[in-house]
């Protein structure tokens, strides 16, 4: 048996939560982690939970669940990846037959990662901590993200609530790290950079020499839209299939497609996939509030939505307009920008010429671009014409 310490109410939120009620919360989330998991204990992919203790010194609350003498996945990834595709496959059945436990229960993981999957005796995995993220999503404030960047899907990032196709986002980095020996983006910051990336549809490089077959679904896995995204059950009858065949079949008895994608595994190369890069410092794989909010990333994604609109209809018009505008809407800093042509007189024939017949109030002490994204979508004939004329 092995102890787990409960996660406490984040440092960083100021929460007026004192004495008693910090008891009463951490007690309410005891409840909700063995009601989780009373649901669960019939699935062998999910790590036993005895109960709760508590550390008579430091007084803080533990869950009691089985020992798993290998640690987490993410710290068997270097050994893991050297195994032949049998037993990765193996591997990702039981981790996906335990998310598909939890889903079956109508229950969602929401903190699926390679530091929640453990590891006892080289080969058996148990998927651990269901629930244990609930407590702690009931201090977040609005528009707050919590989790670990490379695992949370686009739109969980976004503020949109998890689901099991947020889950399956997650399964699919585990399915990467299969193939690469490494966690996903380590060699990048873990900060509102990655996570715009990620919205806007990057994903992990695909490792050479993976086959085909495995690749597709991995990409089906991650998904941007959700709803594209296979369940888990599905999952698992893929893999299922993958790793061997029924007693009584051969190889030459089964459909075209199933003997191909199995012999693309029977044929792929052992340890020859490791990725190598240096972990970057600012990656963590410990679920955390991140430092930005959902409504800022949102807010970044929309300008560039913008942007990209603006910048779709200008393909339209002759060839010195369209740079005349793409270089203040595709300027790196609008504020140099804007200083830079002040002297030009391009704000006041901008405000003659498009602001003083609107409703709009414009500072003119805003960056150009603020002051043409506001007023574009309702007066593009005016900001095409000032342009053309200019």
């Amino acid at each position: 048996m092995a102890l787990k310490n409960l996660k406490e109410v984040p440092r960083n939120m100021k929460l007026l939560i004192l004495g008693r009620m910090i008891g009463i919360l951490m007690m309410i989330g005891m409840m909700l982690l063995w009601k989780y998991h009373e649901r669960c204990l019939d699935s062998i992919e999910i790590i036993y939970f005895y109960g709760f203790t508590k550390d008579p010194d430091t007084l803080k609350y533990m869950v009691v669940i089985d020992y798993a003498n290998k640690g987490n996945l993410r710290g068997n990834l270097t050994r893991i990846i050297k195994n032949n595709w049998d037993q990765k496959l193996y591997m990702l059945c039981e981790i996906i037959s335990g998310l598909n436990s939890i889903h079956e229960q109508n229950l969602i993981h929401c903190d699926f990662h390679d530091g929640n999957i453990l590891n006892h005796n080289e080969d058996k995995i148990y998927v651990s901590d269901l629930g244990l993220c609930q407590p702690v999503k009931s201090f977040l404030k609005e528009y707050n993200i919590y989790g670990v960047v490379p695992f949370m899907a686009p739109e969980v990032l976004r503020g949109k609530s998890y689901t099991p196709a947020s889950d399956i986002y997650s399964f699919s980095m585990i399915m990467w790290e299969f193939t690469s020996g490494t966690p996903p983006f380590n060699n990048r910051a873990h900060d509102i950079q990655l996570s715009l990336s990620i919205c806007k549809g990057e994903r992990p490089e695909i490792i050479e020499n993976t086959p085909q077959c495995y690749v597709d679904l991995m990409k089906k896995c991650w998904d941007e839209d959700p709803l594209n995204r296979p369940s888990s059950k599905e999952v698992l009858k893929t893999i299922i299939k993958w790793i061997g065949l029924p007693s009584n079949k051969k190889i030459k008895d089964i459909d075209k497609e199933l003997k191909c994608n199995i012999m693309e595994f029977i044929n792929a190369p052992i340890g020859h996939n490791i990725l190598t890069t240096e972990s970057h410092p600012q990656a963590c794989y410990t679920s955390r509030i991140l430092d930005f909010t959902s409504k800022k990333l949102n807010e970044i994604l929309e300008s560039e939505d913008l942007n990209s609109c603006i910048i779709k209809d200008l393909k339209s018009l002759d060839k010195n307009t369209s740079k005349k505008l793409n270089e203040i809407l595709e300027s790196e800093d609008s504020q140099t920008y804007y200083a830079s042509h002040s002297s030009t007189g391009i704000t006041e024939e901008l405000d003659d010429c498009i602001i003083k017949d609107t409703n709009i109030k414009i500072d003119k002490n805003q960056p150009i671009i603020y002051v043409l994204k506001k007023i574009y979508l309702n007066t593009k004939a005016r900001v095409v014409k000032y342009f053309k004329d200019s």
